[in-house]
């Protein structure tokens, strides 16, 4: 079965290797002090760090990362998100079972994957990803947003169904990476272990992927390939001047959040414009 096949069946894929436990516990330390020294990253606002970041664009165009992305959804990439997911033993904090297509402002979506990076060893215990099998065969359900002091989701987006307790409980080392769909519905519990749990979350979608709300312009930033339809503006990747960096990154954050928080795929939304592509698996 090769690696799509897989994909396609379960919606969820992995852990796999992209990088050497010491390259991963390098990044990990970046990941922590960028966490503890710059008060945005610890807030609903760590959104598009690659954009601020140079390590995070670098590691969103690791060729290993990319290898895997291009035989899920082709040669012409762009990431057009990523968020740190860092808990600390006894933070409590979770993370509610939703399904990522719900507030992703793009048609195509099975031309998008979400890549769940661990910097540290995440198990069970640490509070790692619970996926529901299959469930991306569904696609959408409705959402409610259940803010709550301990869920790490902006608008606390969470499925409006009965979660099966049925799950696949992962376990991924360092350096490694799991692939899940849009709709593939996912959460995770609190890190109950002694040590912290350091991830990130990347979004990649092909270039084919067009917005569907231009309430502001969509950016991301190309990791792989070409751009042949501009749909989307592109970001430039960070050049290390902290200054240029962080205006560039809150011009992309701005123009993401504009149609984040009047986005939402529901079948009951206005905005629903899924079509057979988008119910392609």
């Amino acid at each position: 079965m090769t690696l799509k096949e897989e994909f396609e069946l379960n919606g969820v894929l992995g852990p796999l290797e992209v990088m050497s436990r010491e390259e991963a516990s390098e990044f990990c330390k970046l990941v922590m002090d960028a966490e503890e020294n710059i008060k945005l990253m610890k807030s609903d606002y760590r959104c598009k760090s690659n954009v601020l970041f140079p390590f995070v664009d670098k590691i969103s165009k690791h060729p290993k990362l990319i290898e895997y992305l291009s035989q899920l959804i082709g040669p012409n990439i762009h990431c057009w998100d990523t968020l740190f997911w860092v808990k600390h033993p006894g933070d409590k904090k979770d993370v509610s079972f939703h399904q990522d297509a719900t507030y992703w402002n793009f048609d195509k979506k099975h031309l998008a994957v979400t890549a769940w990076f661990a910097f540290s060893d995440v198990t069970e215990e640490h509070g790692s990803l619970e996926y529901v099998k299959g469930s991306h065969r569904v696609f959408q359900h409705r959402h409610k947003d259940v803010k709550t002091s301990t869920n790490l989701l902006m608008r606390g987006q969470t499925v409006d169904i009965d979660v099966p307790k049925e799950r696949i409980k992962t376990t991924v080392p360092a350096g490694h990476v799991m692939l899940h769909s849009p709709y593939t519905i996912h959460g995770s519990a609190d890190n109950q272990a002694t040590t912290p749990r350091v991830a990130m979350g990347m979004i990649f979608a092909s270039t084919e992927c067009k917005p569907i709300l231009n309430l502001s312009p969509e950016s991301t930033v190309m990791v792989a390939g070409e751009d042949h339809y501009n749909y989307m503006l592109h970001d430039p990747a960070p050049c290390g001047d902290w200054d240029k960096d962080l205006k560039n990154w809150q011009g992309a954050y701005d123009r993401q959040h504009i149609n984040y928080y009047e986005m939402e795929q529901t079948p009951a939304s206005p905005y629903n414009k899924f079509n057979k592509e988008d119910a392609t698996v």
